[in-house]
C-alpha cells in the first residue's frame, strides 16, 4: 500500500504527508482543481482566485493597502493562460544580408478576382534583402510558381555572377522545393503557420506595390484590367525611388552601382504616338498609332503601348509623348479623334454630332479591353476649320431641319428565343371554336400517351 485516499465527489484524492526535512511547495490549482472546494486550495492561491485571478503585479500593489493579502510570485495558474494568453511581440529584425542577391524573400499575391487583360490572376513578388531591389512575375495559376520560382534563380546566378544562399517564404505549398534547394545548397527559410510578421518585408512590399498601383489605375481610368500593367510600372517606379530604409539610396543604386536616369519617366496612360512599320503603310496611310503609354518591358528597349484602333498591344521605340494629355480620364469618350490643346480643346466630333444627331447615341463600352469599340468621323466635307479649330458660323446647318437617320440593318430575331412561340398566323384563331388566340390542341397532344 502506497497511501490512503478519500472518496470526495466521485474524486479519490491521495493523501500524501510529507517528511519533516521536505517543505511542501505551493502550487497553485489548475483548472481541474478549480472546479474543487476552496478547502483544498493553498492559502497563498485564495486571493488570487477571490480577485478574479488578478495579476501578481496587481496583487502586490494591493498588498500595501491590504496586508492580509497572501502572494505566491512563484506560482503558474492554467486558467490565466486559457483565458488571456497572449501573442509575444515582435522585435525589429537585425538580420540582413551582408551582399546583393545572397537572401530572397518569395511571396504571392492572389487569387484576384479580375483577370488581367492577359488572364493572369497572380504575381509573384521577389525581393532582395540586402537591396531592396524588387522583380515581379505575373502567373495565370498557383501550379506556375515552381518553375518560375527556379528559373529566377538560375537568372540571378547567371546575370549576377552570385549564389543565391537564402530563401525565406511563408508556409504556402507552392514553395515546397526541397530537392532543389538541397541540390543548389540553398537554406530555405519558412515562417511560422499564421505568422506573417516573419516575412513582413515582403509583405510590407506587397503594401506598398500595390498602394501605388491603384494610384496609377485611379489616376488614369484605365479598366481594372489593366492592373497588371499597373503593378510592372509600380514596381519600376519603386526600384528607382530612394528611401530611407537604404539610407536615402534606391534600390537601384545598390543593385547596379549607379543612379537611374530619371528622364525615362513618362505619366502612365498618357497620349503618345508611334511610328507604323514599314511593311504596314502605303504612301497615303497613317505615319503614326495613337496609343496610350502602359510602362517599358524589361530587355527591350522600348515602350509598351495600346493601340486605340484595334485595341492591341506593341513594343515600340519611335514614341513621341504628350504626358499633359490622360485620354481616358479627360473624356467620356476618350477613343475619339480631338484636337488637343492647353487653351482651347474642341473635338471633331462635337463639329460631326451637328450633322449627324446619331453619334450621340454611341456609347463605347470601356468596362472590357476585350470589347472596346472605337468610332473615328471623318471631317465633314462642308466644314472647313480655321486656324483657332472652330467652324464658320454660316456653314452650320439650323438643328431644325435635321431628320433622324433611319436603320437600315436588318432585324433578327434573339437566339434565345428561337425555341420559344412568338406569334402565330391569325388562322390559327379562326379555326378555334373556342374564341382561344393559341388553343392548347395546336401545340401539345395527348395521342402519344399509353391509356
Amino acid at each position: 500500500m502506497i497511501g490512503l485516499a478519500d472518496l470526495i465527489e466521485g474524486f479519490y484524492f491521495l493523501a500524501i504527508q510529507a517528511s519533516p526535512s521536505t517543505k511542501p511547495q505551493p502550487v497553485i490549482a489548475t483548472s481541474q482543481a478549480s472546479s474543487q472546494s476552496s478547502s483544498f486550495l493553498p492559502q497563498e492561491a485564495l486571493w488570487h482566485f477571490r480577485l478574479g485571478h488578478l495579476s501578481n503585479h496587481r496583487l502586490i500593489s494591493l498588498k500595501q493597502y491590504f496586508p492580509c493579502i497572501k502572494i505566491d510570485e512563484n506560482s503558474v495558474c492554467d486558467i490565466c493562460h486559457y483565458y488571456g494568453h497572449r501573442k509575444s511581440p515582435f522585435q525589429l529584425s537585425v538580420n540582413k544580408a551582408n551582399n546583393c542577391c545572397e537572401m530572397f524573400h518569395f511571396d504571392i499575391w492572389g487569387l484576384v478576382s479580375i483577370q488581367s487583360i492577359h488572364s493572369h490572376r497572380y504575381f509573384i513578388t521577389a525581393l532582395d534583402d540586402y537591396s531592396h531591389f524588387t522583380w515581379i512575375i505575373l502567373c495565370k495559376s498557383k501550379s506556375e510558381v515552381q518553375n518560375h520560382v527556379q528559373n529566377f534563380i538560375i537568372m540571378i546566378e547567371n546575370q549576377f555572377n552570385c549564389k543565391v544562399k537564402t530563401v525565406r517564404t511563408d508556409n504556402g505549398p507552392e514553395f515546397l522545393m526541397p530537392d532543389i534547394y538541397s541540390s543548389k545548397g540553398i537554406e530555405y527559410q519558412t515562417s511560422c503557420v499564421e505568422t506573417p510578421q516573419q516575412n513582413g518585408r515582403v509583405e510590407r512590399k506587397h503594401q506598398h506595390i500595390l498602394n501605388v498601383a491603384r494610384a496609377l489605375l485611379f489616376q488614369s481610368k484605365l479598366p481594372k484590367q489593366f492592373w497588371s500593367y499597373s503593378v510592372l510600372h509600380a514596381v519600376y517606379i519603386i526600384n528607382r525611388i530612394p528611401t530611407l530604409l537604404l539610407q536615402k539610396k534606391s534600390p537601384y543604386f545598390l543593385r547596379f552601382g549607379h543612379n537611374p536616369d530619371l528622364n525615362d519617366f513618362k505619366v502612365f496612360d498618357c497620349l503618345c504616338y508611334a511610328s507604323t512599320l514599314q511593311n504596314h503603310k502605303t504612301k497615303f496611310d497613317s505615319r503614326a498609332k495613337k496609343s496610350l503609354f502602359l510602362g517599358y518591358k524589361q530587355g527591350v528597349k522600348g515602350a509598351i503601348l495600346f493601340y486605340l484602333n484595334t485595341k492591341t498591344i506593341f513594343v515600340s521605340r519611335h514614341v513621341t509623348y504628350h504626358e499633359h494629355i490622360l485620354p481616358y480620364s479627360n473624356h467620356s469618350q476618350p477613343f475619339q479623334w480631338q484636337y488637343h490643346s492647353n487653351h482651347l480643346v474642341t473635338s471633331v466630333i462635337e463639329l460631326e454630332s451637328i450633322n449627324n444627331p446619331n453619334i450621340n447615341q454611341y456609347q463605347p463600352d470601356i468596362t472590357k479591353a476585350t470589347n472596346l469599340e472605337i468610332y473615328e468621323p471623318e471631317i465633314p466635307s462642308n466644314i472647313e476649320l480655321d486656324n483657332h479649330n472652330q467652324p464658320p458660323a454660316q456653314s452650320l446647318p439650323e438643328l431644325d431641319s435635321l431628320s433622324l437617320r433611319r436603320s437600315t440593318r436588318t432585324i433578327q430575331k434573339p437566339t434565345h428565343l428561337l425555341e420559344y412561340v412568338c406569334n402565330f398566323s391569325k388562322e390559327l384563331a379562326n379555326s378555334s371554336s373556342s374564341g382561344i388566340l393559341y388553343p392548347i390542341n395546336h401545340f401539345h397532344s395527348l395521342n402519344i400517351l399509353a391509356p
